[in-house]
């Protein structure tokens, strides 16, 4: 009888520990969950965009959606169990508005991290960057070996109201000719220009420039390919002060990068090398 009470006893003993353990055990799963669901309500990322080739590729007949940033959002959403949903078409002018009135947990597409852009809403690490070139004729040496001489009054600088080459040929040459066109302009329009010989230089991301010089071979070149101009660091844009799903995006970039995923979607989208920067490049520097 003696023993029947001790096995009883211990038996009980076992019993409430495993309760114990049970009880824990769902109490750090429900916690788990609790953090996950602050993160993304309904483990749904809810994602505003633009098509931006090849960061952000939409469809316009099935509206089906690819693009480097859209690959690497799949799989970060894929590796952590999420589903996505392409809640808003934004625009540039709107998206930081959506954000901040909570439409959307993040920009799907690449945002250049500006300095200005930075001052109302927060940045994930960047994928990649968008070196900015400059574009000559072919046979038009003068710059070869010192782009600072494009700063000369005989110089004519090709550009666009409010674009990036107009804020470049502003600053960074002031003494050369800023020939301004109208922002609705084709951007094909500044590199005939410049073959042309109407004006003698242009700025430009060089993943602009290949289709142009696909089709006119052997009429420009970029004399600045291993020292860009600009070189914007394309993140995901999210509002600003959401420090939780800044440091999951950074955290599952890094993921991506080291186990070369990242390198493996911009090859499937990359339309010729050099056409944006790794950022495993050793040019891989936000030069603003």
């Amino acid at each position: 009888m003696k023993n029947l009470k001790t096995k009883l006893s211990q038996f009980f003993i076992l019993f409430c520990g495993i309760m114990i353990c049970l009880s824990c055990t769902n109490n750090q799963n429900t916690d788990s969950n609790k953090t996950e669901n602050e993160l993304f309500t309904n483990q749904t990322i809810n994602v505003g965009y633009i098509s931006y080739p090849p960061g952000f590729i939409v469809n316009p007949n099935t509206q089906e959606k690819s693009g480097i940033f859209n690959d690497i959002m799949v799989e970060i959403a894929n590796r952590n169990h999420l589903k996505i949903n392409y809640k808003e078409e934004v625009t540039w002018a709107t998206m930081i508005e959506v954000l901040n009135t909570d439409r959307v947990d993040l920009i799907c597409n690449p945002v250049w991290a500006t300095k200005e852009r930075k001052a109302n809403a927060d940045f994930s690490n960047p994928v990649y960057y968008s070196p900015i070139g400059a574009f000559v004729r072919i046979d038009d040496n003068r710059f070869d070996k010192d782009i600072s001489k494009i700063n000369n009054s005989d110089v004519k600088i090709a550009a666009v109201d409010g674009e990036i080459n107009n804020v470049i040929g502003v600053t960074d040459f002031p003494k050369a000719k800023l020939i301004s066109f109208p922002n609705n302009i084709d951007v094909a329009q500044l590199f005939l220009e410049v073959e042309s010989k109407r004006e003698d230089v242009t700025f430009a991301e060089p993943m602009f420039a290949f289709d142009y010089m696909q089709k006119n071979p052997g009429k420009l070149k970029n004399i600045a390919i291993n020292t860009p101009l600009r070189n914007y660091p394309n993140c995901y844009m999210y509002k600003k002060g959401q420090t939780k799903l800044g440091a999951f995006l950074n955290t599952e970039i890094q993921k991506l990068i080291e186990d070369g995923t990242i390198e493996k979607i911009i090859a499937k989208y990359e339309p010729f090398p050099g056409a944006i920067i790794n950022v495993k490049d050793a040019r891989a520097k936000d030069i603003q």
